[in-house]
């Protein structure tokens, strides 16, 4: 990877951590550099496009461009297949707690981790 990442891909939700990521993603984001943010949905899932406008409105605010996709299905499937697609060079996306259930389901940031195949930087 070179100093300056060129295309990022950011993975955000309603999740604190996920906001954290999200500025993270934006500071890295330098002349010529594309930001591609990415709220996965469930199936069914209602916030739909909820975490897409909060994360346009942060960067608004920041004046950073960046294109948004709303794929439907497994997050770490997703956030893995839109790196591959875009020829990503950094994945971006926060952590969230170790609860029971995550240990035993396993989380989305350790699955990208384990798939993703550009660099991943995970933030708390």
């Amino acid at each position: 990877m070179s100093a300056q990442p060129r295309k990022i891909v950011v993975g955000v939700d309603d999740s604190e951590p996920s906001q954290r990521a999200l500025e993270r993603a934006a500071d890295l984001t330098g002349y010529g550099s594309t930001l591609t943010v990415v709220s996965v949905a469930r199936d069914g899932d209602r916030y739909a496009a909820g975490p897409l406008e909060k994360a346009r409105e942060r960067l608004l605010r920041r004046h950073v461009s960046a294109t948004y996709l709303q794929p439907v299905g497994d997050p770490a499937a997703e956030l893995v297949d839109a790196a591959r697609e875009l020829e990503a060079d950094l994945v971006v996306l926060g952590r969230r707690s170790r609860s029971l259930r995550r240990l035993v389901l396993g989380s989305v940031s350790d699955a990208v981790l384990q798939q993703a195949p550009c660099d991943v930087l995970v933030v708390r």
